[in-house]
């Protein structure tokens, strides 16, 4: 289809007097994680895809002035975008853009000396790569990356599609969580060819040059509908804005569709009156790779987490046991509490007969026991869960950081637990299979926090699955009579 449009658009530039080839296009999409203009600066997983195709319409982003009116050049033009990225390394995303003039109509642009404009044409195809640098992932504030981009010098100029030679990106993006909206910003610099139209009355005018570009955006986080709002902007050196606000929603077998409209201001051209953009998009990632611990080194594990170096000073009386809150969170009832000393609750530690699949931390911000939007360690252990031949048990402990009295912290532990208890089962995890435990702060990473990044690794929930283990031989045994 690309190469088909290519040489009608040639052929028929062959018979009139071409123009300055450029690219009219000023609004760059976003692919991969983010809205629809703007990332956040968080990468897909290694292995992720994501496939999108989008519609695009504009209205008057082409007016020129012949010393008596404004020459309606490009009145209406529609265009088609088809892009792909790739998850290739936890650090590196990979993706491609294709766009398609499919058809534009104005004013004969022969009245400024100018020769027709093609109908039809292809764009110009960008190829990008984007580095992650911080990762929420990896207990970072927020996600940033940067972005490294080619535009390839082979669309139609005669379309207002390509430019002469070829157009080169960098681009900064950082965005967060803030409950249950995600802002987002990026800020970056267009490297192109300079192209000037010459006028009938002498003049010229400025159709492509070199740009700073700028985007923010926020969107509504969740998984049904959801909002999005943003902004781009162009300094070249005139200044060009769209401003467009719409919604996405998901549809079935991994779909999503999504509608923005909204207008455009500045007098560069390429900045329309208003654009309007419609889609849909494929997204898939799978959980991260699955890790399995030996046996041996885990018990090492456990037996190190039992017993941590803790401070004599750091005993403090507590108003209320762990063994009467774990059991309360287990839902014991009808039984009346041992009298005496109870032996203190320790980190799980698996028997011999019992195998460790996975395990993993989810930290949690101060104060709070809300999971973040994507937690792809409860993915995974879904999936782990689902595909256990021999059955499969979930360890949820949960743990506090000294953040008020004993009882608050237990209650706080209880409650980080239970919130990915509550995930777990609303994915589809039976709930007999899941069991929680609260730890307060009697079981820091670090017994004495000096940083914020020491007292988050204190805020936390470790998750354990576990299966039956496997006997490594199997003996036949004869009953006697």
């Amino acid at each position: 289809m690309a190469v088909s449009l290519l040489v009608c658009s040639l052929a028929a530039a062959q018979t009139t007097e071409q123009l300055p080839g450029f690219d009219l296009e000023r609004l760059e999409t976003n692919v991969g994680r983010g809205t629809l203009l703007v990332g956040n600066g968080e990468l897909m997983v290694p292995g992720g895809l994501h496939v999108s195709l989008l519609g695009h319409y504009q209205r008057l982003p082409l007016v020129l002035n012949d010393g008596e009116g404004d020459l309606q050049v490009v009145r209406n033009r529609a265009t088609a975008l088809l892009s792909a990225g790739y998850g290739l390394l936890p650090w590196l995303e990979v993706s491609a853009q294709l766009p398609f003039v499919l058809w534009q109509q104005g004013d004969d642009p022969s009245l400024l000396g100018l020769g027709a404009l093609a109908a039809q044409g292809l764009g110009t195809p960008v190829l990008q790569a984007r580095l992650g640098l911080l990762s929420r992932r990896q207990r970072h504030p927020v996600d940033l990356s940067a972005d490294f981009g080619v535009g390839l010098p082979v669309g139609n100029g005669t379309a207002l599609a390509g430019d002469d030679g070829p157009r080169f990106h960098v681009r900064m993006t950082v965005g967060t969580s803030l409950g249950m909206v995600a802002p987002s910003l990026e800020a970056g610099v267009l490297f192109r060819p300079t192209i000037l139209l010459a006028t009938s009355d002498g003049s010229a005018k400025q159709g492509a040059n070199s740009e700073i570009r700028l985007g923010a955006a926020l969107a509504t986080t969740g998984k049904g509908l959801r909002g999005e709002l943003g902004l781009r902007a162009t300094l070249s050196p005139q200044v060009a804005m769209d401003v467009l606000g719409g919604v996405r929603f998901p549809l079935p077998a991994g779909l999503d569709a999504s509608l923005m409209a909204g207008p455009g201001l500045g007098g560069a051209l390429g900045a329309p009156r208003f654009r309007v953009l419609a889609g849909v998009s494929f997204h898939d990632e799978p959980p991260p790779k699955l890790s399995f611990i030996d046996e041996n080194a885990d018990r090492e594990l456990q037996l190190a987490l039992a017993t941590p170096d803790r401070p004599p000073e750091d005993e403090r009386v507590r108003p209320v046991s762990t063994w009467e809150l774990n059991a309360l969170s287990r839902g014991d009832s009808g039984t009346a509490a041992p009298q005496g000393p109870q032996e203190p609750l320790r980190p799980y530690q698996p028997t011999p007969q019992e195998r460790v699949v996975l395990r993993g931390v989810i930290p949690f911000t101060k104060g709070s026991a809300e999971l973040q939007a994507v937690v792809p360690l409860l993915d995974q252990a879904v999936l782990q869960m689902s595909e256990l031949p021999r059955g499969g048990t979930v360890i949820i402990e949960g743990h506090a950081d000294t953040e008020g009295t004993d009882a608050s912290d237990m209650f706080m532990s209880l409650r980080r637990a239970q919130a990915v208890r509550r995930y777990l089962v609303n994915q589809g995890v039976p709930a007999t299979q899941v069991r929680i435990r609260g730890f307060g702060a009697e079981w820091p990473v670090s017994a004495k926090p000096a940083t914020e990044e020491e007292r988050q690794l204190n805020r936390r929930a470790e998750v354990i699955v576990l299966t039956e283990a496997v006997p490594t031989s199997a003996t036949t045994q004869t009953p006697t009579p």
